[in-house]
């Protein structure tokens, strides 16, 4: 969905994307629904393990979002949820992004960044 420095990872990430929207496609006849859940950066214990060392830095990984904050796992579980009821029974084909907005503001960086929330 954005380009980054790990070749291999970003090809894995478009290749489930296409096979998400092929097997849809494919299986949608017979009932099957396809779709993937791709998370922003998630407040895993691994993440908080890489800023509490310093070899990432949570303020780098959450001004570009739109949010302004990381994921939390809990809203990562809800998307699945919600894709696994009922109430998305006439979703196939589809990359839900769960990402406080990152690809959305990504590219402001280029125009200044995101504008700042405004004061309450």
């Amino acid at each position: 969905m954005t380009s980054g420095p790990i070749h291999a990872y970003t090809a894995a990430k478009a290749g489930v994307i296409q096979i998400t929207q092929t097997l849809a496609a494919e299986w949608g006849r017979v009932g099957v629904r396809v779709n993937a859940v791709s998370p922003g950066f998630t407040r895993t214990a691994m993440l908080e393990a890489g800023i509490a060392s310093g070899a990432l830095d949570k303020e780098l990984l959450s001004r570009p979002s739109a949010m302004n904050r990381l994921v939390e796992p809990f809203e990562v579980a809800q998307a699945i949820a919600w894709l696994l009821s009922p109430k998305s029974s006439g979703v196939t084909g589809i990359n839900l992004p769960v990402d406080a907005g990152f690809i959305a503001g990504s590219t402001w960086a280029a125009y200044g960044g995101l504008p700042e929330a405004p004061e309450a």
